[in-house]
Parts: structure tokens; sequence; C-alpha cells
């Protein structure tokens, strides 16, 4: 049997898609993006199988007739438009048609297909400005979304429990905390970088990176979510309808700076002047609390660890053998 990648050529994608293939399972890879180049190399080298299939699944009965001819019984909700304040403003159609009604559509295919368990990428967004309170972030406090991107984050949670009452499937969601390391790319659909991620791009080109402040967020490497979800998505028992994913513990992005001035003797990092424009976007200039992952560990003994220096070994490493990535 299979296991299907929606959005499986983006960020979160293609690092749950290396971690099937690194564990021997065949990862069937559906996104309206071909795979790059740099991917296609690296997964080559992995003991599973890859299948790449380029289609859209709001295009009827595409996705189903996929996850019949590949034999998948299990599959993973991952395409999102992560849209920032421009793209509310100017298409926010298009932001609905893919985090909701794809996704919907998705839902409709799997059940269809009798696939087993499904697992809706979700985010920290979801908590919208509640992530702001003065509590840890739990899976039961309330959400108060506040822009596009939160709000059908929430909305598919609610579509995802109410489906799974109504067919009695395996149906849940998980919310993502900020999300950094390999596979990351400016794909069209997510309108800013991870801080890391820009700060690294200017490392490459022997730049100058500017911080607002010195942030403290529960930052968590891509390989560390990739490894949770797909633990997740073959658990036998899983008590929840939503669980957070995170290290569960603050780190600065200033850590990471200092970590690149380390290993690009070029590049170099400060915080920016008053009323100087930064060249890293914190995504805020106020930290969000922390996500609380006691649900993660007790569905599967275990969580994310927070590890920046062993994050940023593995990241270079990654770096130095896919460099060609950034460039398309």
């Amino acid at each position: 049997m299979a296991v299907l990648i929606l959005g499986g050529a983006g960020f979160v994608g293609l690092n749950i898609a290396e971690t099937l293939l690194r564990t021997g399972e065949t990862a069937v890879i559906f996104d309206r993006r071909q795979l790059p180049p740099a991917a296609k190399r690296a997964f080559a080298d992995q003991p599973g199988e890859c299948v790449e299939v380029v289609g859209d699944a709001l295009e009827d009965g595409v996705l189903l007739s996929v996850l019949k001819e590949h034999q998948v019984d299990r599959m993973f909700c991952a395409a999102a438009v992560t849209a920032g304040p421009e793209r509310d403003a100017n298409a926010p159609r298009s932001i609905l048609e893919v985090n909701l009604m794809a996704f919907t559509a998705a839902l409709e295919a799997a059940r269809d297909a009798g696939l087993t368990r499904v697992i809706n990428v979700g985010s920290t967004a979801a908590y919208g400005s509640t992530a702001f309170g003065d509590k840890p972030l739990s899976e039961d406090l309330p959400a108060w979304p506040h822009n596009l991107y939160s709000t059908t984050k929430f909305a598919s949670e609610c579509i995802t429990r109410r489906l799974a009452d109504l067919w009695e499937m395996d149906l849940f969601s998980v919310r993502l905390s900020g999300v950094f390391g390999p596979w990351e790319v400016d794909s069209g659909l997510r309108d800013t970088l991870s801080p890391q991620m820009q700060a690294s791009l200017i490392a490459l080109k022997g730049g100058e990176a500017t911080l607002r402040y010195r942030d403290m967020r529960d930052w968590t490497y891509s390989r560390d979510i990739a490894d949770a979800l797909v633990r997740l998505i073959n658990t036998k028992e899983r008590p929840y309808d939503v669980f957070n994913i995170s290290c569960s513990a603050a780190w600065s992005t200033a850590d990471w700076c200092e970590m690149l001035a380390g290993a690009y003797p070029d590049f170099s990092w400060r915080l920016a002047e008053e009323n100087e424009e930064p060249t890293v976007n914190l995504h805020g200039d106020t930290d969000r609390q922390l996500l609380v992952s006691a649900r993660l560990k007790e569905a599967l003994g275990w969580s994310p660890d927070l590890k920046p220096e062993r994050n940023f070994k593995d990241f270079k490493r990654w770096a130095d053998a896919y460099g060609d990535y950034w460039m398309g």
C-alpha cells in the first residue's frame, strides 16, 4: 500500500515524502507543481518508491483515480496557500479554492477510495489572536482566526471533524508550529519564508541580515515535523482529533544567525536600527505563546526536541548537497 501527499511538492510535503521514502514506504506526490530536480535526486537514493503525479484535486475524478491506481490507503492533506495581507486583499477566492474547496474534494476522494486514515496538515495560525494571550497553546483553547489563512486552517479542522463523524472515517488534524529547514522555497504559495531560511539565503550570498528584535519562538525543524507526521499516520491509537506538533521550547532566529556566521565567513547579522527596515521578516513584531505538545507525546511516546545545533549541521549538509534547489 502507499501514502499520498496532497501538496507533496511543497515545503512540508517534500519533507513528509522524504521521511516516508527513508522508511521504505511508497510515497505518491500529488501536486500542481512538478517535483524539483534536486528533490528527485535526493529521493532516488532512498529505499522507498517515489511516484510523482502532477494534477489538480479540483478536477473531477482525477485524485480518486490516482488513489485507486496506486493502491493508496493513507493520505496527508498538505496543500495550502500561506497567504499574507496582500494576497488576502487581491486574491481571496484563490486562497479559499485551495485551502477549503480542494481540501474538501480530497476528503471526498479519500472516502470514495476507502482510505484508512487521512491527516489534515494544519497550522498554529488556526489559533488566531488566542496565540498572543497569556497561556501556552493547548489544543482545547478557543480559536479566534483573524485573516484568511488562519480562518481557512481552522475551518478545515471543523470540516475534518464533521466529516469524520458523518462518514465514520479516521480523519484528524494537526497544528504545526513555525517550520524551517530543508526543502523550503518560494513556490508562489508561501508569501513569507521562515526567518531562518531568509537569513540562510542571505548567508549564501555573503550579505548582512538585520532583525527587528531578538525573537523567541518554538521554531521547529522540518524533518522533525515530518517524523511526527509519519509516526501519527502509522500509529495504531490516536486518542484526539487535533494534535499540536512543536519542539515546545523557545529559541531565537538570532541563534540561527550566529551559527550561519560561523559557517559562512562573508555573512554577518545585527539588530536593525530604529526606523530601519530589517532584511529578515520575523512574521510579526510580537512573539506568540508556545505550542504544548502533550497530546502528541501521549499518543506517540515521543515529540520533537529543541536541538538547534544538530539541526544546523543537518541543514548545512543538505544545503551543500542541494544548493541548486533554490535556483528553480
